[in-house]
């Protein structure tokens, strides 16, 4: 019997020390919460893309395809949702197909819906018009067909 009672304080003893540890936490806790910072673009992708643009925002990029010396051949708007923005760089999924027609030399010949690129250029758009009235200002260098065309009597 003695041998129970002694087990039986201990036990007690140990419950209570425990509890006396136990304090309220959460002053500490709050200590190591994440203060959220809000990240700037660099100067350069503000000056292009502006202050509209938000992580999750869905706005219009340009699809171009250019051969390997930099020549573009063909350009289009896609539809894009902001994910992450970072100082120098903006990462996008497209939210649309969009394919160009295929040209020698040149391996992808458009976007699918769910293709993720980090934009670097800062050439997004608010509207689909914007998109269009920037695509305008590309210079595109389209081949004119092989040959003259002719009829045949």
């Amino acid at each position: 019997m003695k041998k129970l009672t002694f087990i039986f304080y201990t036990i007690a003893i140990i419950v209570v020390l425990q509890a006396c540890n136990s304090k309220d936490k959460s002053k500490e806790i709050a200590q190591y919460e994440a203060t959220e910072t809000k990240l700037q673009l660099n100067e350069t992708l503000q000056k292009k893309v502006g202050s509209w643009i938000k992580e999750g925002t869905d706005c219009y990029g340009i699809v171009t395809l250019s051969s390997p010396d930099g020549v573009i051949h063909a350009a289009k708007e896609v539809k894009a949702k902001v994910l992450i923005i970072e100082n120098d760089k903006i990462k996008m999924k497209a939210l649309e197909n969009v394919s160009l027609a295929p040209k020698a030399g040149c391996t992808k010949i458009g976007v699918a819906n769910g293709d993720t690129w980090w934009e670097e250029e800062g050439d997004l758009f608010q509207t689909r018009e914007e998109a269009l009235e920037f695509i305008k200002t590309i210079k595109v260098d389209k081949k004119s067909p092989a040959g003259t065309k002719f009829t045949v009597n």
